[in-house]
């Protein structure tokens, strides 16, 4: 995966978890949705370079990932129909980042298995620090924890409190945008450093 494209992943990962309710369980739910389009976009992007289909890999690759979205959604319509209609569009967010990533890979001769190491490792990355905003935002911002269960989401109350805290701003919408500021703030100061790190070694 090219630099430009962890990027733009970075970015839409911040956007997604911006977009998802302030769930742990929701974050459990979007992260193995990335997961799952990343791993079947690189073995589907995989296939179109054994069949030598150059021409079409744009338009084949945007298909095949808005299909496997889709898929996903009915599936998680027939198990967990409340939450998908929680989710509402955030379920297609991860769409957007996984067609970036895996159409910006670096062209050259990667195995299989490089190639998913390239794209995975990204994306579990990512996934990571969905699933760590919403179980901040879940345990500071509701006093709860929560995960998928079948058919509904399993919930426990660890804080019982009808007083508005300093820790409920984390469960807004606002509260997430600050979160991924920060986040982002952190990422493009880790960036510059790197930068700074190789051109020394350069010279």
């Amino acid at each position: 995966m090219t630099r430009k494209a962890i990027s733009i992943h970075m970015a839409l990962t911040c956007a997604i978890a911006v977009a998802l309710p302030g769930r742990f369980a929701f974050a459990i739910i979007v992260a193995f949705e990335l997961f799952f389009l990343m791993t079947s976009g690189t073995l589907f992007r995989s296939l179109l370079k054994i069949l030598k289909i150059k021409e079409l890999k744009s338009i084949a690759l945007c298909i095949f990932i808005v299909s496997m979205t889709m898929l996903f959604r009915e599936l998680l319509t027939l198990l967990m129909p409340e939450v998908a209609l929680q989710l509402s569009f955030a379920i297609y967010l991860p769409a957007i980042s996984t067609f970036s990533s895996v159409f910006l890979f670096d062209e050259h001769n990667y195995t299989l298995k490089e190639e998913l190491k390239e794209n995975l490792i990204p994306a579990l990355i990512f996934s990571a620090y969905i699933l760590i905003q919403n179980l901040l935002r879940d345990l500071l911002g509701y006093g709860t924890f929560t995960l998928p269960a079948k058919g509904k989401i399993f919930e426990v109350l660890l804080i019982k409190s009808d007083r508005i805290s300093f820790f409920s701003f984390l469960a807004t919408i606002p509260g997430a945008i600050v979160i991924s500021a920060l986040f982002m703030a952190l990422y493009l100061t880790f960036e510059n450093r790197m930068r700074i790190f190789k051109r020394a070694d350069i010279k």
